[in-house]
């Protein structure tokens, strides 16, 4: 009985994924750029992906780890995938800030982050 009872469960998790959930990417390495010179080069608030960066929305990611359009969730806002950067390998997340004096002061950080699915957070 235990083992058929294992057994459903096991074919539920794929159902409860699909249906809303978010995912545990791991620990990543956080920076941060705003749309000045020095950070964005001529870019300024254009990303990547053609959307204009916005704070506390648009994050740079490496495309072979993230997708781009991804809905990630760090320390609680679910930012999107919106920019990649020359910079961003592997498990490394640039986020998106309106200032330089922002991003000195924020500095590198490390955190779990978690790609959302599904219409938990409203998708």
């Amino acid at each position: 009985m235990k083992r058929v009872l294992l057994f459903l469960v096991m074919l539920m998790i794929p159902m409860q994924l699909e249906a809303g959930t978010r995912i545990n990417m791991g620990e990543f390495k956080l920076t941060f750029f705003c749309p000045c010179e020095i950070c964005s080069e001529d870019f300024g608030h254009e990303t990547s992906s053609g959307k204009i960066a916005r704070s506390e929305h648009t994050i740079a990611v490496d495309p072979a780890v993230i997708d781009i359009g991804s809905r990630v969730l760090i320390d609680g806002i679910i930012y999107t995938a919106e920019d990649t950067g020359g910079g961003v390998n592997g498990d490394h997340i640039d986020i998106f800030v309106e200032s330089h004096e922002e991003t000195l002061r924020r500095g590198v950080q490390y955190t779990n982050v978690w790609v959302v699915r599904g219409d938990e957070y409203g998708e």
